[in-house]
């Protein structure tokens, strides 16, 4: 069994991003709009995560396909990976402004703390099936902040156990276990980058001789005592 533990993990990416046209000019933005006014009439504007770390405003997502990658998708591949019949590319480009490929999300789970676009995918979607007192399984951590304060916190517990025992030959076997554990934490800001735990278990066994019982001088009759007679 490996003891929950927090590590640190650091990406550089570099993004390519194909030729597009700008997010105001693009003739299918009404449509992202129709979506959004259609979710707040039928009560569907939440975050689709839903749990305690939710927070700010409600944006809408691309959760298959962003905007910005629009212009790289082959349209057959997507067709046959989620099972739709778009025929050309304004069927493609509508589609992308549709429920299909929207999903509403906090800015929190959008775009900073605990969000789809700064979180790698298999670390992110497990943050849909959370259970309540788990947490969740990465959040990100701007550079600014790790930097600045950043604070290395070590304790460490020792425990110590004699047990003794007698032995055939008539000795006391003496057995020292001493066990530590050293818990070393990383803390930036409010936040717990890196945490790991050492263990050491350490078992002493010493054989001493068994103690004799104090000799007890014998007891003399009445008559003995009386007239000194060993």
């Amino acid at each position: 069994m490996t003891d929950a533990h927090d590590q640190g993990l650091t990406l550089h990416l570099i993004t390519h991003v194909p030729a597009h046209e700008p997010r105001e000019e693009d003739p299918h933005y009404h449509l992202f709009e129709q979506v959004k006014a259609r979710m707040k009439r039928q009560g569907l504007w939440r975050c689709a995560i839903s749990d305690n770390y939710c927070g700010g405003n409600v944006e809408l997502h691309h959760s298959h396909i962003e905007f910005s990658q629009a212009g790289g998708i082959d349209l057959d591949k997507i067709n046959q990976q989620l099972g739709l019949h778009l025929d050309d590319d304004g069927d493609f480009q509508e589609w992308i402004e549709s429920p299909g490929n929207l999903e509403p999300l906090c800015a929190v789970h959008h775009r900073t703390h605990f969000g789809v676009h700064v979180i790698p995918g298999p670390l992110w979607e497990p943050l849909r099936y959370r259970a309540a007192h788990v947490q969740p399984a990465a959040e990100f951590i701007p550079a600014g902040e790790l930097d600045d304060d950043r604070e290395t916190v070590v304790k460490t517990t020792r425990t110590t156990t004699v047990r003794r025992r007698p032995t055939k030959s008539g000795e006391v076997e003496v057995d020292k276990v001493e066990d530590e554990k050293t818990k070393v934490k990383v803390v930036s800001g409010h936040h717990t980058v890196e945490e790991h735990v050492e263990r050491h278990h350490n078992v002493d066994k010493v054989a001493v001789p068994r103690p004799r019982a104090p000799h007890k001088a014998e007891r003399k009759g009445f008559f003995s005592r009386l007239f000194g007679r060993d």
